[in-house]
């Protein structure tokens, strides 16, 4: 018999793996999840799959019908705004974090280091699929490394959470497509975050810590509204676009 711990253990690897499957499209939205189809396919117990349905659950990944288990998620449009305006008021929260307590000048030195990589890549380099996958990486860095100064493990999940749902991009964090990467990572947009990264890191080097909060907020706001239009303006609908985009970090 497994122990209780192998047995957790391997409940949270059956829910990295279905987690993975859903962020990646390869279980859409509406899909029923059926322990025993799931425990023959991945070589386990119904036990660790009944274990990582309900975390999966509890992450707001699936929801629970009664006489029908598991189904995968649909998010609408209005669920990314949400999304993104709880960001706004946490990430402003880190923002003040850091500027009441001011940033050392290794933690200056690092931050300027990303956005000069930033620079390079949205002004001096040409602007190619590739290159928009570097930034979207570049940003990411940036916005966690923000969240990691804060020293707030608490700010950092719960934007974590919010980052993730509604599913926008893949579990890398990516578009799935050309489309999705062209329509959601335009270079004059993106150069206007680079200018938005610039003066939320002056705000906190200066310590003026209502400026950086304010300029935090107003940068995801900007974006969620990018992004809302990006996903109305899809081949279908918006719905439509979130599905084949993936899990949720712009801006």
């Amino acid at each position: 018999m497994a122990s209780p711990e192998s047995s957790r253990t391997r409940a949270l690897s059956v829910a990295d793996v279905l987690r993975n499957r859903i962020f990646d499209g390869e279980i859409p939205p509406g899909s029923h999840l059926m322990e025993v189809t799931l425990a023959q396919e991945l070589g386990v117990s119904r036990t660790p799959v009944r274990d990582a349905l309900a975390r999966l659950a509890d992450e707001g990944l699936l929801t629970y019908q009664p006489n029908r288990g598991f189904l995968v998620r649909r998010f609408q449009p209005k669920d990314v705004r949400d999304a993104f305006t709880v960001r706004a008021a946490l990430e402003s929260l880190g923002c003040r974090l850091i500027g009441e307590r001011g940033l050392l000048h290794p933690e200056q030195e690092r931050l300027a280091a990303q956005l000069e990589a930033q620079r390079q890549v949205l002004h001096e380099q040409e602007w190619d699929a590739q290159q928009a996958l570097r930034w979207q990486d570049m940003n990411l860095d940036f916005h966690y490394t923000l969240l990691e100064l804060a020293d707030n493990d608490w700010l950092t999940d719960a934007v974590r959470r919010a980052r993730q749902l509604p599913i926008i991009f893949d579990s890398k964090s990516r578009p799935h497509d050309q489309a999705a990467l062209a329509l959601l990572f335009q270079r004059d947009h993106s150069r206007q975050a680079l200018a938005e990264h610039y003066r939320i890191v002056d705000a906190l080097a200066q310590r003026e810590v209502g400026r950086a909060e304010a300029l935090m907020r107003e940068h995801i706001l900007t974006n969620r509204d990018v992004l809302v239009r990006a996903l109305g303006a899809g081949p279908s609908d918006a719905a439509g676009l979130a599905v084949r985009a993936g899990h949720a970090v712009f801006g």
